[in-house]
C-alpha cells in the first residue's frame, strides 16, 4: 500500500488544501513554499490523522459568535493487488464485503474530528454505499436464516456468515487504517540527540524524555540495549562503550563530507555515566569531538552538525526497520549549508528507496530540478488560505515569489552542468529555450554534439558569441521574434557584419515570427505539460504559459517529460516537428 494523495480541511491556515497527489514516479514530495505559507500546517496535519488527536493550536480562530469547525483530512492509498491485505483486517467481515474490497484500486480514508481528542474513520461517498448494500444484504441472509426452523438444509458459508459479529462503517474503515502504512513526523523538537538521558527513562520508554527517539535510533544502528550498560561491570561496560563509538562513528564519516579543520573526521562518542545509589539515577552522555581529546556536548556544536546527525540517525534507524513507512520531514538541512543540504538531498533518495517521503523546503538545493513531477507549490492565498498546487498552476501569477525556489534551483543545474568548452556552441536567449531545444534534440533522434547556451536575454547574446570567438569555438545564434531579439540581431549585424544581412543570416537564425521558442507549438503540444490550458483569442502561446507556472518551468517540464518518454515523438504535433527540424536543419548545415 502506498499513499496517493490526500486533502486537509480546517486547520490552521488550511481551509480547503485541494487534493493533493503525490509524484507518480518516485517516493518524494516536496512541498515547497515561503515561510508562512503553510508547509509545516500541512505536516502536521497529516500527522495528527495518524495519530487520532489535535495538537494545540490548530483550530481556525474566527468571530466571536461563529461555531469552531473541526478539522478534516483524507488520505487516499493505491491498493497492493499483490499483497493479500484483507486478510490482515482484524475483524470478521462477510463475503459480501470483502468482494467489494477485493475489487478497489484505491481506498480513500476521511478522518473527521468532533474534538481535540475525538475523531472518527469512515470512507469516501461511493465505497462507504457500496459497503452498506453489502452489509443490507448480509443482514438479510442472516435474518432469513434466523427465521428458518432448521439449520441442517442451510449452506455451510451461509451458516458462518449467519454467527459473524455486527459489523460497521466505523469499525472496517479503522481496521483498514490499522494496516495502512504509518506516518511518522521528524523534527526538530523531538528527534535531536540529546546531551544526556537517564537510563530510567530508556527502561521505563518514557516518550517524552527529551532526545528519547534519537537515542532509540543509536539502539537500533548498533544493535544494542544502551540500558545493558548499567548491569555489566566497569571493564565490561568501557569495552562495549569504546565498540560502539568506533562503530557509528565509522558509519556517521562515510555520509558527512564537510571539512572540519585537516580532516574529515568527526567522532561520536556515547559514554556511560553510573548513578550514585539513593541520590540519582544513571545516564548517559552523548558528545562529537572534531580535535583528538576535546569532547564537547552536542549543545556546544553547531545546529547544523547535530541536525545531520539526528537526521542521519533517522535514516540509518529507519532502514533497520521492514515496514515500509510515510515519513514527514519539515525544512530538512535549514541550518545547513548549500553542500551539506545536498547532502541531505541524496539522504532522502536513498530513505525513498523503502519509504515515502513529504518534506517542505524553501531551499533550492533540496529541489531536484531533474524531478519537478514531484514538487507542489504552497501557496497562502488571502481569501482561499493554504493552498497545495503544481508547478504549472496559474495561481502564481504576479507571485513570482511563490516559484523562486523552483526557478533558483533551475538557475543552480544550468551554472554547476553547463560549460561552453566545446567546438559547436549554439546560443540561445533564456533558460527555456535551452530546455526545449535539448528535448526536441531527443525527440528527433539528432546525434549530432551540440551544446545550447542559455543567455539572460536577447540582449546579453553578443557576450556568449564574443567569448566563443575569442576561445576560437564554433558559434550559431537562435533568436525569437520579438522586438528585443530584433534589436540584438542588427547590433550584432552592424557591430560584427558590417551591416551585411546576408553573411549575419549565416550565423543567426529566428527561430519563430512569435514572441518566444513556444510558437513554435501548437495548444496541443503545451496541453501535454498542462492539460487545463485553454486557449484565449489572440494570445500566443508564449504568453500563454506564463499565466500557467511561466516559461522556465513549462520548459523544465517539457524536458523532463519527454527525458522520462512521456513525450515521445508521436505525441508532438506535426506542426512543430515541422519547425524544429528546420531549426536544426539551420544549426547542422551552419556547422558544416
Amino acid at each position: 500500500m502506498k499513499l496517493k494523495s490526500f486533502r486537509i480541511q480546517n486547520y490552521k491556515s488550511i481551509i480547503d488544501s485541494g487534493e493533493c497527489r503525490l509524484s507518480d514516479n518516485d517516493n518524494i514530495l516536496v512541498l515547497a513554499g515561503q515561510n508562512e505559507s503553510g508547509k509545516s500546517s500541512i505536516l502536521q496535519a497529516l500527522y495528527d490523522y495518524e495519530q487520532g488527536e489535535l495538537r494545540e493550536d490548530c483550530l481556525r480562530q474566527f468571530d466571536e459568535g461563529r461555531d469552531v469547525t473541526y478539522p478534516v483530512v483524507e488520505c487516499t492509498y493505491h491498493v497492493d493487488k499483490d499483497n493479500n491485505w484483507i486478510e490482515e483486517i482484524g475483524i470478521d467481515i462477510p463475503a459480501h464485503v470483502e468482494d467489494v474490497l477485493s475489487k478497489l484500486q484505491e481506498i480513500c480514508l476521511i478522518r473527521t474530528f468532533s474534538s481535540e481528542e475525538k475523531s472518527s474513520f469512515s470512507f469516501d461517498i461511493g465505497l462507504t454505499e457500496k459497503i452498506k448494500k453489502a452489509i443490507e444484504s448480509f443482514q438479510k441472509k442472516k435474518n432469513t436464516v434466523e427465521e428458518k426452523s432448521s439449520a441442517e438444509n442451510e449452506n455451510e458459508d451461509v451458516k458462518d456468515d449467519s454467527e459473524k459479529e455486527e459489523i460497521s462503517i466505523t469499525n472496517i474503515s479503522e481496521e483498514v487504517f490499522r494496516i495502512m502504512p504509518k506516518i511518522i513526523y521528524f523534527d526538530d523538537f523531538c528527534d535531536l540527540l540529546p546531551d544526556k538521558i537517564l537510563i530510567s527513562d530508556l527502561k521505563s520508554e518514557n516518550l517524552q524524555a527529551n532526545g528519547y527517539n534519537a537515542v532509540k535510533n543509536v539502539e537500533r544502528i548498533l544493535n544494542a540495549d544502551l540500558t545493558e550498560l548499567d548491569t555489566f561491570p566497569d571493564a565490561v561496560s568501557a569495552s562495549r562503550q569504546d565498540s560502539h563509538n568506533r562503530e557509528i562513528t565509522a558509519n556517521f564519516n562515510e555520509r558527512w563530507r564537510q571539512k572540519i579543520f585537516e580532516d574529515n573526521e568527526v567522532k561520536i562518542s556515547v559514554k556511560y555515566n553510573q548513578g550514585r545509589s539513593g541520590t540519582a539515577s544513571s545516564y548517559l552522555n552523548f558528545f562529537i569531538s572534531t580535535k583528538e581529546g576535546e569532547y564537547l556536548t552536542l549543545k556546544q556544536r553547531s545546529k547544523g552538525l547535530i541536525w545531520f546527525l539526528s537526521f542521519w540517525l533517522e535514516l540509518q534507524a529507519q532502514s533497520k526497520k521492514t515496514d515500509e513507512l510515510i515519513i514527514l520531514f519539515d525544512e530538512p538541512g535549514l541550518y545547513l549549508h548549500s553542500k551539506a543540504q545536498g547532502d541531505i538531498k541524496s539522504l532522502l533518495e536513498e530513505l525513498a528507496e523503502k519509504n515515502q517521503i513529504i518534506y517542505t523546503t524553501h531551499s533550492p538545493y533540496l529541489i531536484d530540478s531533474d524531478k519537478l513531477n514531484r514538487v507542489r507549490l504552497v501557496i497562502n492565498d488571502k481569501r482561499q488560505g493554504t493552498l497545495i498546487e503544481k508547478v504549472t498552476t496559474d495561481r502564481t501569477k504576479g507571485r513570482r515569489d511563490a516559484l523562486k525556489p523552483i526557478i533558483d534551483a533551475i538557475g543552480l543545474e544550468i551554472a554547476h552542468d553547463f560549460s561552453v568548452v566545446r567546438q559547436k556552441n549554439v546560443i540561445v536567449e533564456g533558460i527555456s529555450d535551452f530546455y526545449y531545444l535539448l528535448a526536441m534534440k531527443k525527440i528527433l533522434g539528432i546525434r549530432e554534439d551540440l551544446c545550447f547556451v542559455p543567455s539572460m536575454g536577447a540582449q546579453n547574446v553578443h557576450l556568449l558569441m564574443e567569448l566563443c570567438m575569442g576561445w576560437g569555438l564554433d558559434w550559431q545564434i537562435l533568436l525569437d521574434g520579438g522586438r528585443e531579439s530584433n534589436t540584438a540581431y542588427n547590433k550584432i549585424k552592424k557591430r560584427f557584419f558590417e551591416d551585411n544581412d546576408e553573411q549575419a543570416r549565416k550565423k543567426i537564425h529566428k527561430i519563430t515570427d512569435g514572441e518566444g521558442i513556444e510558437d513554435n507549438f501548437t495548444l496541443s503540444d503545451l496541453r501535454l505539460i498542462e492539460p487545463k490550458m485553454q486557449s484565449e483569442q489572440d494570445v500566443k502561446n508564449s504568453e500563454l504559459v506564463k499565466k500557467y507556472g511561466g516559461k522556465e518551468l513549462f520548459g523544465r517540464l517539457f524536458a523532463e517529460k519527454v527525458d522520462s518518454s512521456e513525450i515521445t515523438k508521436e505525441k508532438v504535433s506535426k506542426k512543430a516537428i515541422g519547425n524544429f527540424e528546420d531549426i536544426f536543419k539551420f544549426v547542422q548545415e551552419g556547422f558544416k
